[in-house]
């Protein structure tokens, strides 16, 4: 389904009419856009790319392979976080979020979830399960997400999650086992739907009451503990999928507000901030992982938002004033930054992101996966390789004009390169806007703007084609 939204994603195979030969370039260069988004951009961002290779960043990051904190030079790290390429497990998340709210030294190894690729035999040589995370402390091999948790409070003491002898702990624990299984229960089934319905949201009222009862905005009163991280993977998921799903909306609820002031809560923490998803990302991630989620009717609106089918990716972006389904204010990004975010990563990975954009233009891989979404196995349209670059100049182009004027210039038919065939640039384009994942490739916000210029750049190119045809006949 994912693939025909809004024109573009499917593959054609033969390079879609997309010949290099036909091309009128009129993209600014890398190099210029380079130049243009160092003159834009803040210290910080410009330092993004030393700081993460450094592992001393500011703040959590996906691309990230170590994180030093404190960590005197020449001292390597005593834990290794073995976690998932795609950033989708909820177990993976609780723990890098551990680690990162008690700033413990660790390295990162990535691998891949069984729904989306095959994992190395270096990883089935210490996981003989498969399954993720792992983690590596001071040798020591620990297979399970609550065992590493448990491991890395007692190995490492300062800064430490859960508080001794509270009453309250256990229970809360219990409770968000329950929430979640009847989550799951809900999600995966369409029997007894008004039954599972009004059961979820009876938990949830009570998940609200415990956060009213400890004074907040955290479970346990006014710092972050062990529940909350404990809480967050499946809250987040929750949000996500049950508007998509169920039409039930968890943020901006009035009937758990308690639950809203936790979520902003948790985003205003340069932790949690940069290792959650958006919506769209885990509406998609979720079937491969815990099999097909069962949609009710009601849902379709709020499933055309999340997926952009409605329009809702499209220029201009509305600004957050409340009515956003996946809330904007808590992040602490504006759409300038956000637009300059979205820009640095193309920038950086030109390359390898025109090829994966040029297998939209190729029949699909073989064999495929079980996520739909992903599609290691497939190989871009060589031929069709510098039409697409041109069009990601063009992208990169309009998020660092911004809005106004200057944004609106780079995306008319006037700016935009000639020789492209529309159906050929939705195809290739719409396949790289629907595999945005966050927080793999960029945050929320970023992604946000990207996927709505990468929509902007196939409007233009269509209109383009539409005037050439409307002049010559």
């Amino acid at each position: 389904m994912i693939r025909t939204l809004m024109g573009g994603g499917g593959g054609n195979g033969g390079g879609g009419g997309m010949s290099a030969e036909r091309l009128e370039d009129a993209a600014p260069s890398w190099e210029a856009l380079a130049a243009k988004l160092d003159t834009a951009s803040t210290d910080d961002e410009r330092a993004f790319r030393q700081d993460l290779e450094s592992g001393r960043a500011a703040r959590a990051c996906s691309l990230a392979s170590q994180r030093l904190f404190d960590l005197p030079d020449g001292e390597a790290p005593r834990l290794t976080l073995f976690r998932d390429t795609a950033a989708w497990c909820p177990y993976c998340e609780k723990v890098w979020l551990v680690l990162e709210e008690k700033r413990v030294p660790y390295e990162v190894k990535k691998v891949n979830m069984n729904c989306y690729g095959d994992k190395p035999a270096w990883f089935w040589a210490i996981q003989p399960s498969g399954g993720i995370p792992v983690a590596k402390l001071d040798g020591q091999v620990i297979r399970e997400s609550n065992d590493i948790i448990m491991a890395v409070e007692e190995a490492f003491p300062d800064r430490p999650l859960l508080p001794q002898g509270d009453p309250r702990v256990r229970p809360l624990l219990s409770l968000e086992r329950e929430l979640f299984s009847a989550w799951f229960r809900w999600l995966t089934s369409s029997a007894s739907e008004g039954a599972q319905r009004a059961n979820f949201e009876a938990l949830l009222r009570r998940v609200d009451g415990e956060l009213a009862a400890s004074g907040g905005p955290y479970f346990l009163g006014a710092d972050l503990s062990l529940v909350d991280c404990m809480f967050a993977p499946f809250l987040e998921r929750m949000a996500a999928s049950l508007p998509y799903y169920k039409a039930l909306t968890l943020r901006r609820n009035d009937g758990w507000p308690r639950i809203e002031q936790w979520f902003l809560a948790m985003e205003s923490r340069p932790s949690y901030r940069h290792v959650q998803s958006d919506f769209y990302t885990h509406v998609h991630d979720l079937p491969p992982q815990i099999g097909r989620c069962q949609s009710v009717p009601e849902a379709e609106e709020l499933a055309a938002e999340i997926d952009g089918s409605d329009g809702s990716w499209s220029l201009p972006l509305p600004e957050d004033d409340g009515s956003l389904l996946q809330p904007l204010q808590g992040l602490g990004a504006g759409a300038d930054a956000a637009r300059r975010e979205a820009a640095e990563r193309l920038l950086h990975n030109h390359e390898a992101i025109g090829r994966f954009a040029a297998r939209g233009l190729s029949a699909p891989g073989f064999p495929p996966v079980a996520a739909e979404l992903s599609d290691p196995n497939a190989a871009p349209a060589e031929e069709a390789l510098p039409v697409v670059d041109a069009l990601l100049r063009h992208t990169t182009h309009a998020l660092l004009d911004g809005e106004g004027d200057a944004g609106a210039a780079a995306l008319s038919p006037d700016t935009l390169s000639g020789g492209i065939e529309p159906r050929a640039a939705a195809a290739s384009l719409g396949y790289l806007r629907d595999r945005i994942s966050v927080p793999r490739d960029m945050s929320y916000p970023a992604a946000r703007q990207l996927r709505a210029h990468l929509n902007g750049v196939i409007e233009g190119v269509g209109a383009k084609a539409a005037a050439a045809a409307a002049a010559a006949s």
